[in-house]
């Protein structure tokens, strides 16, 4: 058995820590020795016999000692290669943090993984990806997100294949997540995990930096360019990655050029000569906190392997308040029929004699309203216009009736349009509409007062709440004339949206998208001026969108989007609104459901809706689909996950 040491690096620190990187003067390059042949070589985090190791693909696999001799070997001819350790991988029942490495196995050009055993030195096949249709043009794995691997197959016609590999249990688990637009002609990626950046190489122009998280938006930023427009002085063949940095080998320049990415502000630091190479192709890099430097492999065809030492003081901060712990969906509903921004808000309608045929009910804006079981199965859907937000209550008065009811803001004619549901079915039929003053009707709430009394509280996007008694009375069989009388108005500086009435305390919810998240009485006679809960910053993080209320037996819980980093934060309903911490919502590969990103809307019950959801249920809007790419979603999430990985009451 071989026994070995491991250093832990910065570059494998879990989500939330943060990293400062000082860079200095690099060593002299260095020629590695002639064990060391021209094939291509990575540093890696793992001791043999105290000594740096490295890995590598040529005609074989290997992993090398300091000097270069093989220790473990794969008979495998193979090229480009990525890793990441410690990854907890199932295997024989149990368990084991294992450094896994992504390469493509020739001559097929097929993707695959290999593991190496950090105990017994064991290196193997791990999995093979399906061989895609274009030539490989490079790999890179990421690990942004959650505790899965992926791994990214870039192809030079533009676009990128993202792969799930090792699933969030540890299970090798092949899958497409999405294809992501690219630059043409890209030649090299590397993902930094701790700040979900994937880095793209494009020939002749310079480095982009992208979300890397599959739940990223296909948007892109310019990390530098070619002159005269950036500092690049060529084309760059290569990347790797550093604690909060990246270094790029310039190949017709003989040049490593190391930027500075901290919170993505992408600054040109240094730039190391290399004249001992021909022209180098090859980059590979691993931070080594002992020595508080990175070690960099350059490497070219004819002058074989060098070796650089790039000081960099790294430095992590001490743990965040409020960690992000994750949970995965349990249920999805249908995608929507159209690409673009369509879902926006849930309601939950509850069956009170049969909760398990409860109801989901959803804006499309685009389109109208769409009503699920909690299977996520499509039961109805109105073609009513536009509808942004929407909410219910229940026994609203009509005549000597009382009926269910469903209201949502309608962006067509800044209406409120009403449905009302069959108690016995949970059938929703439209009933009318209630039209408002507001310029730009935009987000809405129901609040139910201990009169009974029923409020609708739509706002604008000026910043306009109203506060608007809706009143009914039958108008012959099977209608209903709605009217609405303004109570109240009160108002935020800037665009809101997210709105929920506690009825139970009499208290409102508000959200400002860009500012804070913020509370007053629900009655009439309750004021006009907003008290803050919890401003915008690094745990809620702009914009603020949905928001909702769980009442427990206990205690009561306020739930809301942060939809900047894509979390929801939970806390106490009642004051001093204490923060109980933030949840991310990961994809779960056994039930190919994705995990949730860009979230406008949510809703929660604390309802006993049988055997999935006896505690409750959270309905979020998933604001990008993917596993397989889709229009937009609702995901469902038991709230038994939410309070054991918060510890609640």
């Amino acid at each position: 058995m071989i026994h070995l040491r491991t250093l832990l690096t910065a570059c494998v620190l879990g989500a939330g820590a943060t990293v400062m990187a000082i860079t200095a003067s690099a060593n002299t390059l260095n020629n590695m020795p002639a064990s060391f042949a021209p094939v291509l070589h990575a540093p890696l985090n793992v001791l043999y016999q105290q000594q740096p190791t490295y890995l590598s693909v040529g005609n074989t696999i290997d992993w090398r000692d300091a000097q270069g001799k093989s220790v473990a070997q794969l008979k495998q001819p193979a090229e480009f290669l990525d890793w990441r350790y410690p990854v907890s991988v199932e295997s024989n029942g149990k368990k084991q943090d294992v450094l896994v490495a992504a390469t493509v196995f020739l001559p097929e050009q097929q993707p695959g993984l290999v593991v190496l055993d950090p105990v017994t030195g064991e290196l193997r096949e791990l999995l093979r990806v399906p061989t895609p249709q274009f030539k490989i043009e490079n790999i890179c794995l990421s690990r942004a997100v959650g505790q899965h691997l992926s791994l990214y197959l870039l192809d030079e016609r533009g676009t990128a294949e993202h792969w799930l590999v090792v699933d969030a249990a540890g299970n090798a688990n092949a899958r497409l997540l999405r294809r992501v637009p690219v630059a043409p002609n890209s030649k090299a990626c590397a993902v930094d995990d701790e700040q979900d950046l994937l880095f793209i190489a494009e020939e002749g122009v310079g480095i982009w930096a992208l979300g890397a998280s599959e739940e990223s938006q296909p948007d892109r930023k310019i990390v530098d360019m070619q002159k005269p427009f950036g500092k690049l002085s060529g084309g760059v063949e290569a990347l790797a990655v550093l604690p909060q940095g990246l270094v790029a080998v310039i190949a017709e320049e003989k040049q490593l050029a190391v930027y500075s990415t901290t919170k993505a502000a992408f600054v040109q630091k240094q730039l190391i000569e290399l004249p001992e190479t021909d022209e180098p192709e090859v980059l590979k890099a691993v931070y080594r906190t002992d020595k508080k430097s990175v070690s960099i492999i350059v490497g070219d065809e004819k002058t074989g392997n060098h070796h650089v030492d790039l000081p960099w003081q790294a430095t992590v901060s001490p743990s965040l308040v409020y960690p992000v712990v994750s949970v995965m969906p349990d249920a999805q509903t249908e995608p929507m029929l159209r690409f673009g921004d369509a879902a926006d808000d849930p309601a939950i309608w509850i069956n009170k004699k049969h909760p398990h045929k409860s109801r989901v009910i959803g804006t499309n804006k685009q389109q109208g309203l769409f009503v699920y079981d909690l299977q996520g199965k499509e039961v109805q859907h109105f073609n009513t216009g536009k509808l942004n937000n929407v909410d219910v209550r229940y026994g609203v008065a009509v005549g000597n009736q009382r009926v269910d009811i469903a209201v949502a803001t309608n962006r067509d004619d800044n209406s409120l349009a009403i449905y009302t549901i069959d108690p016995r079915s949970g059938k929703l039929t439209f009933s009318g509409s209630v039209k408002t003053d507001l310029e730009e009707i935009y987000g809405f709430c129901l609040y139910q007062s201990p009169t009974q009394k029923t409020y609708a509280i739509p706002n604008g996007k000026s910043g306009e709440f109203q506060q608007i008694e809706l009143t009914a009375v039958a108008a012959g069989k099977n209608k209903i004339e709605w009217n609405g009388n303004v109570v109240r108005r009160f108002y935020v500086k800037s665009q809101p949206e997210g709105c929920v009435a506690d009825d139970k305390n009499q208290r409102l919810f508000i959200g400002e998208e860009d500012v804070a998240l913020w509370t007053l009485g629900a009655e009439p006679t309750a004021g006009n001026s907003p008290e803050l809960v919890l401003a915008a910053g690094d745990i809620l993080v702009p914009d603020v969108e949905g928001v909702g209320v769980y009442h427990g037996k206990q205690h009561a819980y306020v739930v809301v989007s942060s939809q900047g980093n894509n979390t929801f934060v939970v806390m106490d309903a009642l004051p001093p609104f204490k923060v109980r911490g933030r949840v991310r919502i990961d994809m779960d590969a056994d039930k190919n459901i994705d995990g949730v990103s860009e979230t406008d809307g949510l809703e929660v019950s604390s309802a006993n809706f049988g055997k999935s959801f006896s505690e409750g249920l959270l309905v979020v809007q998933d604001g990008h689909k993917v596993m397989p790419e889709a229009p937009q979603n609702f995901k469902y999430v038991d709230w038994k996950k939410i309070r054991e990985a918060l510890q609640l009451d």
